[in-house]
């Protein structure tokens, strides 16, 4: 079948997807370097000292703790440090795993940085000087610039018997014995993983396994890139339309934009001339071998990721260590808020994310570029625009690379769209998980 102007149609959506990667990207800066002025609880550095105080109380009680661990710990603490402010807490995590209170002079000298560090200076000292009485105002100021850090502040100047001062090394205690049992399970997976890909391997090897897309002109795929295309610049522009609505909206009302561009990108082939059961099989709209069937495919294709989400993490540490950058995501900020907050956060990662998501990238982009470029080519320019356009940063896209190509397999394998999307759910159901365990 043929379509009009179907190359012209493809240049200008690979265009529009490029400028559309470029704008995300310059937006996720400018909003990074607002969120560093504006000085709010860096949770990553946040969870590293809950981390270090849980741990610091588990190996007390047993009576394993010793100075090269507290060195250990803080040192990994200092290279999440991005700012005046995160000195701060870092001083602050040292003087609880020290068993001291900050140094007069290094509090002065943080002070002098800023009026905010100064304010906060002088909340230590009355902390220090009333033994936590301090007046709720200026505690919370503090916890809310500092987040749990400044809980642990005040924790170090009450006596060892008091509640909250417990409480703090019980929320600490529970984050380590979270992370300690999240690593455990995580390598015991990634070994059944390896086998689940070396067995993968040896099947596709030996043709009992085929990794194919139906089969697609060119034609085809060029209209799938402009449904694509039209989606991502769709998603990114609509919410900026909102701002000019003359009258005040309900939170509801921001997740309509999405909605639209999801139904136009997904209906732009069939606007443009695809048979519907021709852009069914293209998309991957069909059931496959049964739900059930499909979705443990989809299990099974996760677990087999984990190998690659490994390397790609290691990926990540070198960029860290080469830009100082760190993979972060505002949906950490969600999970320290309200349940709420934490439900609408899970209900967006765990089925919309999943299920828009994959009708875009491995519905249309994946097998459009697949049309033009052959599976492997495909496979890696869609995965690194579904790493691009996220919000970790650049240190993230390693291990989103390795995910999305692990979804883009699956859609191969299964042809089916459920599969991608289970293993999707499965992954950041997981991460949910974590992260209410964890805050």
């Amino acid at each position: 079948m043929k379509y009009r102007h179907s190359k012209l149609g493809l240049v200008l959506a690979l265009l529009m997807i490029a400028a559309c990667a470029v704008f995300v990207v310059r937006m996720q800066k400018m909003q990074r370097t607002k969120a560093a002025a504006e000085a709010k609880p860096n949770r990553m550095l946040e969870l590293i000292a809950r981390y270090a105080v849980g741990t610091k109380g588990l190996m007390q009680e047993t009576g394993q703790w010793n100075a090269e661990m507290t060195h250990a710990m803080l040192h990994d603490a200092k290279t999440l440090a991005r700012n005046e402010e995160d000195t701060l807490r870092v001083l602050i995590l040292k003087g609880w795993m020290n068993d001291t209170w900050p140094a007069e002079a290094d509090l002065a000298g943080i002070a002098g940085k800023s009026a905010a560090l100064k304010q906060d200076a002088a909340t230590l000292g009355q902390l220090k000087a009333t033994q936590g009485k301090v007046n709720e105002e200026g505690l919370q100021q503090l916890h809310q610039r500092h987040g749990w850090i400044a809980d642990l502040a005040r924790a170090q100047t009450l006596a060892e018997n008091d509640p909250d001062r417990k409480a703090v090394v019980q929320q600490g205690m529970g984050t380590a014995m979270v992370l300690i049992g999240a690593m455990m399970l995580g390598l015991l997976a990634a070994v059944g993983g390896v086998v689940l890909l070396i067995l993968g391997v040896m099947h596709w090897r030996a043709g009992k396994l085929q990794l194919t897309l139906a089969r697609s002109s060119r034609e085809h795929g060029g209209v799938l890139v402009e449904g694509f295309a039209i989606y991502l610049a769709l998603f990114l522009f609509l919410p900026w339309l909102l701002h000019f609505v003359p009258m005040k909206l309900p939170r509801w009302a921001g997740y309509g934009p999405a909605l639209v561009a999801l139904f136009i990108g997904m209906t732009w082939p069939l606007v443009r001339g695809m048979q519907r059961p021709l852009w069914r099989e293209a998309v991957g709209l069909h059931r496959g071998q049964g739900l059930l069937r499909e979705m443990g495919a989809g299990v099974l294709g996760w677990l087999a990721a984990l190998p690659l989400l490994v390397l790609g993490m290691i990926a990540a540490s070198w960029i860290m260590k080469l830009t100082g950058d760190f993979p972060s995501h505002p949906i950490v900020d969600v999970f320290a808020g309200d349940r709420w907050a934490k439900l609408g956060a899970i209900v967006l990662a765990v089925v919309w994310a999943p299920i828009s998501e994959e009708l875009m990238f491995r519905g249309l982009l994946f097998p459009g570029l697949a049309a033009w470029l052959r599976w492997l080519l495909g496979i890696l320019t869609g995965a690194f625009v579904f790493a691009v356009i996220h919000p970790q940063g650049w240190a993230g896209v390693p291990a989103i690379m390795a995910l999305a190509g692990t979804f883009s397999l699956l859609r191969m394998w299964r042809q089916s769209l459920i599969a991608p999307m289970t293993a999707h759910a499965l992954n950041n159901g997981i991460m949910c998980a974590m992260m209410i365990l964890l805050w």
